[in-house]
């Protein structure tokens, strides 16, 4: 039951001081409640709890390590309860359930050599358990020292006939290696306890890839299966990329993988991810409107529910080992499940460019649209369209035209302006030229209108997060003209101290953004604080599009503090001038000072140097 899990806690807590097994945290405890079993005091017995109910005096866990071998574990018995039978009633328990989820072998580490040889089990070398020893007793920092014995109990037909040849074993017998599927083998030397891994990887029975069917993630489907072993889900999310999703499935499940999930997380990205963005005035480097630094985050997310829901062990991405994505990614599977496995191809493979990974999808048999002559690699999203590598890598050269497919050059644009009217609420924009819309079709729209005026294209060498500067060309023509629609009405607004130190702000929440730190508490804090300078943010700005500009050319808000009368040049009855004078003369007052001091110094040397210059006469 729940309410078990802090005693549970306790009472593992209270024997792990005495060295016989390690801790296990409440949240810990929680996650795999199914898996335990505890003995509890009669009413009318001595063992009563703080609530005068009937304490728990004891507990044991199954820890499954593959489809037939469990471990047993957390096994602790209250001082109090010891001798009575305690322990092997749970053991016993233990091994029932583990016969009726159809494990064929039960094993344990432990000294309690005895007691588990009561209970029916026997003594097998470690390297028996190479799950065990790769997964928990390699990375023990007492692994030199460590006294405990493996104790096993074969619970199938199979196993039993195993039986007579456990005790004393120097090496695995093969049987024993076909009755236990292993991925990972490693082998402990009995005379000193040390461990040899032969595999470098450790097992991973599902994993969920995210997916965009483009070059990169067509190639990591067929080698996380033949060098994992395991089971490929990929997961593509609809940020507004386009595309056709059905053919993606297809391509996915073509490559080797078992499903292929798309979820369309448009508005999400809308309303949570882009707009905070917006309210925030974030820009990295003076250009870059953190178009796939953004999205990254919202992936990684759902990624992480959808192993949780179909009970993966790993995530992984196809981002490469120089650029920004794969710390986006791995600091958010990080922040939000530390438990799972991160698999990264691009850190383990032999492809090393995207000449071997075009190589490596044709041998595969991999439909893809890539080409040696035509080596991008691009990013596409509601909000924004990139492209990298090719001939952008020599930063003299102007881009070729076709980079650009989202935006129609400049040059090409109609020679009339357009103007476009962004209504806001407390900083969310609402309406496009009077007509409310949701979020995706706010940014959709506004980004056909600034497309077609060439808005929004940037040429830029930006410094990645792990010291490489790369150059790329961005286009997002609805954000630029909702960054100057929303910062048009903040002129109105926002108080002058709040504004300064909100530009601050607004530099190190992009950086938090460009670096994958989306899930930390200061990017919540910041947000927090973005968040009330917006509940003022109320109005109308008006925007002129004309060859590939977008200028503000008007606002008006709610609660504006902008007041005609005191910002007029012409003759007005609300300031009086003459109050400048007192006012400038205290707000200087720190220079007059400063130069007052610097006069006296200047004169007191000036009278040493003529006094000098007597005595040497």
């Amino acid at each position: 039951m729940p309410d078990d899990v802090p005693a549970i806690a306790l009472l593992v807590a209270a024997n792990a001081r005495k060295g016989g097994l390690l801790p296990r945290s409440e949240a810990n405890i929680r996650a795999t409640l199914k898996n335990f079993v505890v003995a509890v005091a009669p009413p009318e017995g001595p063992f009563v709890n703080d609530q005068g109910k009937p304490a728990l005096v004891g507990c044991g866990s199954l820890a499954p390590m593959n489809s037939t071998l469990v471990e047993l574990r957390s096994l602790a018995v209250d001082e109090r309860a010891r001798g009575i039978g305690v322990g092997q009633k749970i053991v016993a328990y233990l091994v029932q359930l583990a016969r009726r989820r159809q494990f064929g072998t039960l094993f344990a580490l432990t000294r309690a050599v005895h007691f588990f040889e009561k209970c029916g089990f026997v003594v097998a070398p470690k390297e028996f358990f190479p799950e065990k020893v790769w997964r928990d007793c390699v990375a023990c920092p007492m692994l030199a020292n460590c006294d405990e014995v493996a104790m096993v109990l074969p619970l199938s037909a199979e196993d039993k006939r195993l039986h007579a040849g456990l005790a004393g074993s120097a090496r695995p017998d093969p049987a024993r290696e076909k009755a236990i599927p292993l991925q990972v083998v490693s082998r402990m030397q009995a005379e000193n306890k040390e461990v040899s891994v032969v595999s470098e990887r450790e097992p991973v029975n599902k994993v969920v890839l995210a997916y965009s069917g483009g070059l990169d993630t067509a190639c990591a489907v067929p080698w996380l299966r033949e060098n994992y072993g395991c089971e490929v889900i990929c997961f593509v999310a609809d940020v507004g990329q386009g595309g056709d999703f059905e053919a993606i499935k297809r391509r996915a499940i073509a490559s080797g993988a078992s499903a292929c999930i798309v979820e369309d997380l448009r508005e999400e990205f809308a309303n949570e991810y882009l707009f905070p963005l917006i309210q925030s005035g974030a820009i990295y480097e003076g250009k870059y409107l953190l178009g796939a630094s953004i999205v990254r985050p919202l992936i990684a997310k759902h990624q992480v529910d959808l192993a949780a829901r179909l009970g993966a062990d790993a995530v992984a991405h196809a981002a490469t080992g120089k650029g920004n994505d794969q710390v986006r990614f791995e600091l958010s599977y990080m922040a939000l499940n530390p438990r799972l496995k991160v698999i990264a191809p691009w850190r383990e493979w032999h492809i090393r460019g995207r000449d071997d990974a075009i190589a490596y999808a044709q041998a595969h048999n991999i439909p893809i649209s890539h080409s040696l002559e035509r080596i991008y690699s691009g990013d596409r999203s509601l909000w924004h369209k990139s492209t990298e590598g090719g001939s952008l890598e020599d930063p003299w050269r102007e881009p070729d035209p076709d980079l650009y497919s989202m935006t129609v050059a400049p040059e090409q644009a109609p020679d009339q302006p357009e103007y476009v009217e962004i209504e806001f609420l407390c900083g969310m924009p609402k309406k496009v030229n009077g007509r409310s819309m949701g979020g995706a079709e706010l940014i959709a729209t506004l980004n056909q209108i600034g497309a077609r005026h060439g808005v929004g294209r940037v040429d830029l060498v930006e410094n990645r997060l792990v010291g490489i500067k790369s150059r790329g060309v961005y286009e997002t023509p609805g954000g630029t003209i909702l960054r100057a629609a929303h910062q048009g009405l903040e002129e109105l607004t926002l108080d002058r101290e709040t504004l300064h130190f909100k530009q601050v702000v607004a530099l190190r929440f992009a950086e938090l953004i460009y670096n994958g730190q989306w899930f930390t508490p200061l990017r919540d804090a910041i947000q927090a604080f973005v968040t009330v300078t917006q509940r003022d943010v109320t109005g109308t700005a008006r925007v002129k599009l004309y060859k590939g500009n977008a200028m503000l050319v008007g606002r008006k808000a709610a609660y504006s503090l902008y007041r005609e009368d005191l910002a007029t040049f012409l003759r007005d009855d609300v300031y009086n001038h003459q109050d400048a004078e007192g006012f400038i003369r205290l707000y200087g007052l720190p220079l007059r000072v400063k130069a007052q001091v610097d006069l006296n110094r200047a004169a007191r040397v000036a009278q040493l140097d003529v006094a000098g210059g007597e005595g040497r006469d």
